[in-house]
């Protein structure tokens, strides 16, 4: 399930890793993401597990993991024309 993490997965591990939780939901609340994109990545920001967050959403681990990926890939494109 897990490959090679893209640079815009790194980047925005790394800025979920520097920034607080609050600065991180305001960036996030000012982004192109959709409220599930949203919850899901600050869910996983605060440590919920690919299982955990499969069984709240009624889908497989792995879906999780694509979503994640792709509002991270998301995240990054908006941060990197933000600034």
């Amino acid at each position: 399930m897990r490959g090679h993490k893209t640079p815009a997965v790194a980047f925005i591990t790394r800025l979920i890793n520097t920034s607080s939780r609050d600065d991180f939901a305001a960036f996030l609340a000012h982004s192109p993401l959709t409220s599930h994109e949203r919850e899901l990545v600050l869910l996983y920001a605060d440590g919920a597990l690919y299982k955990e967050l499969a069984d709240r959403y009624h889908i497989t681990p792995a879906a999780i993991y694509a979503q994640k990926r792709k509002a991270y890939e998301k995240l990054a494109q908006y941060y990197l024309t933000k600034t």
